[in-house]
């Protein structure tokens, strides 16, 4: 066997562990992370009030997964997790409609860093001065009742959304707000790669 040199020896220490290191955490980087597919249903519970009046449009807005966001058995991110969402489009009741908000969720927060998510819109429609179906906000995806569970939330589309005539009554339609407490479902429109949260 061939003698190693001084400088053999040497580059053979430093460069050893360093290959042992990267291999350990490319093993932990895949080991770690799962893959929810598209049309994965995340259930919020809002944390910050939105108001059709008030709010702006590419305000972001807080909630918590009301839910284990799971891919089979494995729990990505567990109930309570905090969740940030945007709204769309914000527009103010006036004399011939009604508000609108339109919101969809942007990020989650897992092991303290902050993941993007690409999701289906929510719509809440306020009915203009015209309608005669009664007062109550339409929603064009699930908002669900701050009091209902989960199955409320998804059927019960409009009941978490709070309407009211502006000041001058029923020449103005009605404006919208989203309380904070509100279960909204939201839809993953692609699939999205997470680590899962640690225990």
């Amino acid at each position: 066997m061939k003698k190693m040199g001084i400088a053999q020896c040497v580059l053979a220490i430093l460069v050893a562990p360093c290959f042992a290191f990267s291999q350990t955490n490319s093993a932990d980087d895949t080991g770690s992370k799962a893959t929810l597919p598209s049309g994965t249903r995340i259930m919020v519970r809002t944390a910050d009030a939105v108001d059709s009046e008030k709010s702006q449009p590419g305000q972001r807005f807080r909630g918590s997964l009301e839910t284990d966001l799971t891919v089979g058995d494995v729990v990505v991110a567990p109930k309570g997790t905090t969740v940030f969402g945007r709204l769309i489009a914000a527009e103010s009741a006036g004399s011939r409609s009604g508000g609108r908000l339109e919101f969809d969720l942007t990020d989650i927060e897992i092991n303290g860093k902050t993941y993007s998510l690409a999701t289906s819109s929510n719509v809440v429609q306020g009915q203009n001065p015209d309608s005669h179906s009664g007062t109550g906000a339409k929603a064009g995806a699930a908002v669900g009742g701050v009091a209902g569970g989960i199955s409320g939330a998804i059927r019960g589309a409009g009941v978490g959304a709070v309407a009211s005539k502006v000041s001058q009554g029923n020449a103005q339609g009605e404006t919208v707000k989203i309380p904070a407490g509100t279960l909204v479902e939201f839809t993953l429109d692609h699939p999205v790669s997470l680590p899962v949260a640690a225990k």
